[in-house]
């Protein structure tokens, strides 16, 4: 894609900050190497679309992943992720709003089905929840985001029969939008990944680890050689305290998330979207989504402190969370109980010590980058992140609360 296009394209701007005009990488008295002048890390969502703007901003950018991208090793792998804007932070609000624009934009020029207007609705059992779903309101407003609805029980026994609402007390719910819509994951990043390729982006597949020299990285070991750059992102995901060991082995968790996808009786509809949005149960531990491409219930219990290693731990479910979520299906839709597991899958999320996400230069090598520690939120924010990311790398200007949220913080994670 043209420059002029691509502009045209993100018209709004990019994390708080109008649109610029974006100038080669600046060589900083690097040796310049006769290859890609940025080398990509990781093909989940930070990674890809971290590639994906580097190249549209005129850098030649090689993506490397062990597995390709959208494996189902990857946090960004599996089939749904949802997307929603309401957040404590206004930083994060404004970075799903923009990120939702970009999916929006993927799918308009890829022609593929990424976004599903599904709409969420988080519901509880507490009292409190109303006035807490109007302050939640009253935020997404001053965003732009005008299709936020209180509900109380009767509401949502009357939209969503085949929901048990006995126990609650009402529920938030947005229809679609940035605050209420299901990304199509692997799909998502494949489709990225073909852009990028389309637009000029190469894609290794090798398993990659930095050469570093006097504490400066050099270079990556793919095993029958070593790609050499400019500049160098590691947007790895839950490898990245296996990349850098030493720095963030202490300031990352890399943890479990079971996911199970219960089957919906022969013939009925009702669990399927559109006839379900996504939901949630504030304070029961599960959310989930719809079934969407036949594929059953979605249900996610959460959080697992289970420790995990994506190269080679067994992504077999805990047969104790299959109970749960079978006690879990048969109170809250009970005309699932007793409906078989259709489907499985074993996720890992990645958190940082601070619970932020992570985009700051290695400290003791200036020309590599870590984007990381998504924290179970790292995809619906994927666009907006590779954009800062990106931008971050070109030297260009950046509102500085992100650099300060998104700093890799001094504090480690107490050894218990």
């Amino acid at each position: 894609m043209k420059r002029r296009k691509f502009t045209q394209i993100v018209g709004i701007g990019s994390i708080g900050l109008p649109m610029t005009k974006f100038s080669p990488i600046k060589n900083r008295g690097n040796a310049f190497y006769n290859s890609s002048e940025v080398i990509v890390v990781g093909a989940g969502t930070f990674g890809v679309w971290t590639a994906y703007h580097l190249n549209q901003m005129g850098a030649k950018v090689t993506l490397l992943d062990a597995y390709g991208p959208g494996n189902s090793r990857a946090s960004s792998g599996g089939e749904t992720r949802l997307i929603q804007a309401d957040n404590d932070n206004s930083i994060y609000v404004e970075s799903a709003i923009r990120s939702y624009h970009w999916w929006s934009k993927m799918m308009e020029m890829t022609g593929e089905e990424l976004v599903l207007s599904t709409g969420r609705l988080t519901m509880s059992k507490n009292e409190g929840s109303r006035l807490y779903a109007q302050k939640r309101k009253e935020q997404l407003s001053s965003h732009g985001i005008d299709n936020t609805e209180v509900l109380d029980q009767d509401e949502i026994r009357y939209r969503w029969p085949q929901i048990h609402t006995d126990d609650l007390a009402g529920a938030m719910y947005n229809d679609g939008g940035p605050s209420g819509s299901t990304l199509m994951a692997r799909k998502g990043i494949k489709a990225v990944a073909k852009e990028f390729v389309k637009n000029g982006g190469s894609i290794v597949i090798a398993k990659g680890q930095p050469i570093i020299n006097y504490g400066k990285i050099v270079g990556i070991n793919v095993g029958n050689e070593t790609l050499k750059a400019q500049c160098y992102v590691f947007a790895c995901g839950p490898w990245l305290p296996k990349v850098f060991p030493d720095l963030l082995l202490p300031k990352t968790k890399v943890e479990r998330r079971d996911v199970l996808f219960v089957g919906t009786p022969s013939g009925n509809d009702q669990y399927s979207h559109p006839n379900l949005p996504e939901w949630s149960v504030t304070g029961s531990g599960y959310y989930g989504f719809p079934d969407i491409e036949g594929r059953g219930l979605k249900v996610a219990p959460y959080p697992d402190y289970n420790t995990f290693d994506p190269d080679r731990d067994e992504r077999l479910i805990n047969h104790y969370q299959v109970k749960r979520a079978h006690d879990f299906v048969g109170h809250r839709f009970p005309g699932l109980k007793g409906q078989p597991i259709i489907e499985s899958r074993v996720c890992q999320v990645t958190n940082s010590v601070d619970g932020n996400f992570i985009v700051d230069q290695h400290p003791s090598s200036d020309n590599a980058w870590i984007v990381g520690a998504g924290s179970g939120h790292g995809f619906k924010h994927g666009p907006a992140i590779g954009e800062y990311t990106a931008k971050r790398v070109f030297d260009e200007q950046v509102n500085k609360e992100y650099d300060s949220l998104f700093k890799l913080k001094k504090e480690n994670f107490k050894v218990e």
